[in-house]
């Protein structure tokens, strides 16, 4: 009798002992489908579309521009060097592009390049205006949607999960003998 309660002590204490990166709670990753539409006439690339993703420190009150944290998936328009991004915590705002400073982006006609600014990253974001460059001129789109995309768990959490469930079934499955006590400590 006593092997099934070794059993589900093991359980609860490998749950426990299982690593998350949940556990560092100011360490904060977000991704963000983008399409950006009515450019001026003429425009090369209509709409822009892509995903975003990017990773910052929520305790810190200004992340500088920095290629590291930021991933840009199917982004159909050209750009010369890496993609950038800062955040600054107190207007909740997010620049991203490949040449940016603290609080703006520098879009060039003569190099492909693009740029943008979200703001409401921590409710709300929406972004007014999204700017590339191509054909040696700028294009501006009047039309922004943005969409939070659903982060996939981690194969951490999904082990968690999975334990959990085992755990579950097991102590439903298990029964009583027929004349035992049950006690409630």
């Amino acid at each position: 009798m006593k092997s099934r309660y070794t059993l589900s002590a093991a359980i609860i204490a490998a749950a426990v002992a299982i690593p998350t990166t949940e556990a560092n709670a100011a360490v904060v990753t977000k991704t963000y489908s983008i399409t950006a539409t009515n450019f001026e006439a003429g425009a090369p690339t209509d709409p822009v579309t892509g995903i975003f993703t990017f990773t910052f420190d929520d305790a810190a009150l200004l992340t500088p521009p920095s290629a590291a944290g930021l991933t840009l998936n199917g982004f159909n328009v050209a750009y010369a060097g890496p993609a950038l991004f800062s955040f600054t915590k107190g207007s909740d705002m997010l620049i991203v592009g490949n040449n940016i400073g603290f609080g703006s982006f520098t879009v060039s006609p003569a190099t492909p390049g693009f740029g943008f600014a979200m703001l409401g990253v921590s409710s709300t974001p929406t972004i007014s205006n999204l700017t590339y460059s191509a054909n040696g001129k700028l294009w501006h789109s009047s039309n922004v949607t943005v969409t939070a995309v659903q982060a996939v768990p981690e194969p951490a959490t999904w082990a968690l999960m999975m334990l959990g469930f085992g755990g579950v079934g097991y102590a439903m499955r298990r029964k009583p003998k027929v004349g035992a006590r049950i006690r409630f400590v």
